[in-house]
């Protein structure tokens, strides 16, 4: 069904292993409810290896955040948390990992580049910290959000064409490609919905699948940019393979047989975390 990710080949180990935070808990919830469009309390407690008790404790936090509604047996995906939340409510949710993800890439850009940002919340991030350490970029990009944050720092911004996505506000369609023929740049980042070790990247939306493969086609270098809750399901539509993706970035809750995998394909990637020393806050990365 158009819109769905389903568990690959390496997902269907228990959820637990890979995420054993209240955090990490309802980031995998929200992307369920994204994917499914409902849950229950006793699966997922059964799946997450909790308490009832504790995931009746994660609905009711992201009800208050108005991320869904709460049912007598689970929840839903609320509507309007899907249309008309900001991308910036959203990155804020559970931002954690994936302004670390944006810190990280930051190493691989220069002042002066030209680089391509694909729609999407840790993109988004991405976008949201580069005006921290760069002075001069030319920056394309398929996000709205991403324009506008953006707009802020002075950059040259060239936000390609094409139809608008209610659910990610991201410009797709030929118009879009078309406009991406046309350029070239040093680096693409790419946001991913499902990395498996069948499927590679992936995509609910075909179209989005058209316009990631059109900014690899326009970069030197693709980068996937994304957090740790997007391994192990398959989306509709692939968009590169492993070794198509010059480096994944993700967050240290990378399932084990992803890591070990990867390294066995020579499948290039880095793991960001938190140092959480007295002296501060920094992305502490681990790059094979």
């Amino acid at each position: 069904m158009l819109g769905r990710c389903s568990p690959g080949r390496a997902g269907t180990h228990p959820i637990s292993k890979y995420f054993v935070t209240a955090e990490a808990r309802r980031r995998r919830i929200l992307h369920l409810l994204e994917t499914e469009g409902s849950v229950k309390v006793e699966e997922l407690a059964g799946s997450f290896e909790v308490s009832q008790v504790t995931v009746r404790k994660d609905l009711a936090e992201l009800e208050e955040q108005g991320m869904l509604q709460r049912t007598y047996r689970g929840a839903t995906f609320l509507h309007r948390s899907r249309f008309n939340a900001s991308f910036f409510q959203r990155l804020q949710m559970h931002g954690s990992s994936k302004d670390l993800i944006a810190r990280a890439a930051m190493a691989y850009i220069h002042d002066g580049d030209t680089i391509i940002i694909d729609a999407g919340s840790t993109t988004l991030a991405l976008a949201q910290v580069l005006p921290s350490q760069f002075r001069s970029l030319y920056v394309i990009t398929s996000s709205v959000p991403a324009a506008l944050e953006l707009s802020r720092a002075g950059y040259e911004i060239l936000l390609v064409g094409g139809q608008v996505r209610n659910h990610s506000l991201a410009l797709i369609g030929p118009t879009a490609i078309k406009t991406l023929e046309t350029f070239h740049a040093d680096r693409a980042f790419l946001g991913s919905s499902g990395i498996t070790l069948t499927h590679g990247h992936s995509t609910p939306n075909p179209l989005d699948a058209e316009v990631k493969q059109a900014m690899m086609r326009s970069a030197d270098e693709s980068y996937v940019l994304a957090d740790s809750t997007k391994f192990g399901h398959a989306c509709l539509a692939t968009f590169a393979s492993l070794l198509e993706i010059h480096l994944t970035i993700t967050d240290f809750g990378m399932p084990a047989e992803f890591s070990e995998a990867f390294t066995k394909r020579g499948v290039r990637f880095q793991v960001v975390e938190l140092d959480r020393t007295p002296e501060g806050r920094e992305p502490l990365a681990a790059a094979i």
